[in-house]
């Protein structure tokens, strides 16, 4: 018997805090909690855009909310 999940990722809103590698930034959950955001080689041009205290859309693995995966400028 196979079990329904309701969805494999979240997506959701993150205020980016800094950056501490050339792809990676600190950002911060809705909820206050810190992640690591990462922007994919596709979103590169991302990279010349944000900001700190910039709001960006981003999926997040519901097991593991240290990652997310920055998709767009929000």
């Amino acid at each position: 018997m196979s079990q329904l999940y309701p969805s494999q990722y979240i997506d959701c809103v993150c205020t980016i805090c800094d950056r501490f590698a050339p792809t990676v930034f600190h950002a911060t959950l809705p909820n206050g909690k810190s992640t690591v955001a990462f922007v994919q080689s596709k979103e590169a041009h991302l990279l010349a855009i944000i900001k700190p205290g910039d709001k960006v859309n981003v999926t997040i693995c519901p097991a593991d909310f240290e990652r997310a995966r920055i998709r767009s400028m929000a």
